[in-house]
């Protein structure tokens, strides 16, 4: 997860790509899930939807598993739930595209930081087994670094329970120490969705197990998000989240889901930026660019200013006469994101002025990166298609009651 912590005003920034967020509601229990969903089926915290096989752009004909996602902070970030150990120990995670590892707060952890979340022990857990190294037998351990924050974890293997599926042997990181970016989250871990050679803890995620014992009918996940909630589909993919075709553009890393930019455009202006690489990160709320490429954009905004952190505030006025960005990537695909959908909430109800959803910072990995984050994620549903190593992007259908 590319975090990137920020507080303004009210609003919590979240950027939680890994380096080698008040709309917080309750998350549903399985059982309201179940009978707020017709005709789907609920098991340890996922629902299987059965979809049309005429419908289905695979040729579909079996179910696939979603995990629903509940917003917070206004839509700056999401969570979901996962399952612990044995008997099952449940938290609320971050399932984050900017990173590879799975870790959720310890009950060894007796900071406050910690202290606000739900705590996972390991003596509650029959399936619980310390990853040792040595003759000594010495516990691994793994620290990981996000945009924002960090965090010290001891490697444990457990069993996970993650959208009606049982993982077992699976590699989790036990939080003895976060950061205080994490305080006040409505989370309790990250469960990495990246690519396996940006692991910190050197295992694979478990979508990678996904994979390997045959869980999963097609080695793909995809994400929906809007500005309430959302799901992701592990398995397969849910015609009714978009419309129109779904357009592929391959991978160009092979640690992160990012994609190249040949050319990102600024509507009918002259302004354009040449070529960049892009990670798509369900873990970033903003779009992340170069400090250089977020004061070209905003130059052409009238009346934008710099906050002096690397955010932007736009007049809240000028919504709809912002420039749409276009962005041309390899083989032919072009996307849009309407002014409209790059303007946050108000800064303040006595302020004029808006949060724009652009953000300058200088990345430690690459200086021509960008991130594609939740303000961009929110208008495609978004395809991660492990087996043919591309991303795949369709114009995300309106639902009513995520909006």
């Amino acid at each position: 997860m590319l975090a990137l912590a920020h507080v303004c005003q009210w609003m919590l920034l979240s950027c939680l790509v890994a380096y080698a967020g008040v709309d917080a509601r309750p998350f549903a229990r399985r059982q309201e899930m179940t009978a707020a969903t017709n005709g789907t089926v609920s098991v340890s915290g996922g629902i299987k939807i059965p979809l049309r096989k005429d419908l289905s752009p695979m040729g579909q004909s079996y179910a696939i598993s979603k995990v629903p996602q509940v917003a917070y902070q206004h839509g700056s970030g999401y969570y979901g739930e996962i399952q612990l150990g044995s008997p099952p120990q449940p938290f609320h995670v971050v399932f984050d595209t900017g990173s590879a590892d799975v870790w959720v707060v310890s009950a060894n952890c007796q900071s406050v930081s910690c202290q606000q979340h739900q705590q996972y022990s390991n003596k509650l857990s029959s399936s619980f087994r310390a990853v040792t190294q040595g003759k000594r037998k010495m516990r691994q351990a793994m620290e990981v670094t996000y945009g924002t924050g960090h965090i010290k974890a001891l490697l444990t293997r457990e069993t996970i329970q993650v959208a009606g599926m049982e993982l077992t042997d699976q590699v989790v990181g036990e939080a003895v120490a976060i950061s205080d970016e994490f305080m006040g989250t409505p989370f309790d871990g990250i469960f990495g969705l990246a690519l396996a050679p940006l692991s910190s803890s050197r295992h694979a995620p478990p979508f990678y197990a996904m994979m390997d014992k045959n869980t999963l009918d097609h080695p793909v996940f995809a994400m929906y998000i809007q500005q309430r909630g959302g799901e992701i589909d592990f398995g397969g993919i849910d015609p009714t989240r978009y419309t129109g075709k779904l357009q592929y553009s391959p991978l160009v890393d092979n640690e992160y889901w990012a994609v190249q930019l040949n050319k990102v455009r600024l509507g009918d202006t002259k302004t354009k930026i040449g070529e960049r690489r892009a990670i798509v990160d369900s873990g970033t709320t903003l779009i992340i660019t170069t400090p250089e490429d977020a004061e070209k954009i905003h130059a052409t905004i009238d009346g934008a200013v710099s906050n002096g952190d690397s955010t932007w505030s736009i007049p809240c006025a000028a919504a709809d006469k912002l420039p749409t960005l276009i962005f041309q990537l390899d083989d032919g695909v072009e996307l849009t994101l309407p002014g409209d959908r790059y303007i946050m909430s108000q800064l303040h109800p006595k302020n004029d002025m808006c949060l724009s959803g652009i953000s300058g910072q200088a990345l430690d990995y690459d200086e021509k990166t960008w991130i594609l984050g939740d303000v961009f994620m929110k208008h495609y549903y978004t395809v991660f298609d492990y087996g043919k190593r591309r991303i795949g992007f369709g114009l995300a259908a309106p639902d009513p009651s995520l909006s």
